[in-house]
């Protein structure tokens, strides 16, 4: 009976114990401080980065740089404009090449049946 009452007394010191060490707050791995560096690191080059294309001292620079990309984008337009033409154009041509060879088809038919 003695035993079993120092087994019971040292498992409940052992359960408390573990206990005690399980509520305390362990310091972070170096792992968790990098990740953590590097989290805030994006967050402020977030930051900065917004800060510098927001509108500011340099507007000329960006309204000059949109500009051009408004520009490039008119030329684009144009050259497709252009294209989307052509291709109208095709298809017009193959239209009227289509009937014309209907137009023969039938008449072949027609002649055949004579």
């Amino acid at each position: 009976m003695v035993i079993s009452t120092r087994c019971f007394a040292l498992f409940a010191a052992t359960l408390f114990t573990s206990w005690a060490l399980a509520q305390q707050p362990r310091a972070p791995t170096l792992e968790e401080r990098v990740t953590a560096l590097e989290a805030s690191i994006a967050t402020l080059d977030t930051r900065l980065e917004r800060e510098r294309t927001h509108d500011g001292d340099n507007a000329g620079q960006t309204d000059l740089a949109l500009s051009g990309r408004v520009q490039a984008l008119e030329r684009n337009l144009e050259r497709l404009t252009t294209d989307m033409q052509r291709v109208e154009r095709m298809a017009e041509v193959a239209a009227r090449a289509a009937n014309a060879a209907q137009r023969t088809a039938e008449q072949a038919a027609r002649d055949a049946l004579r």
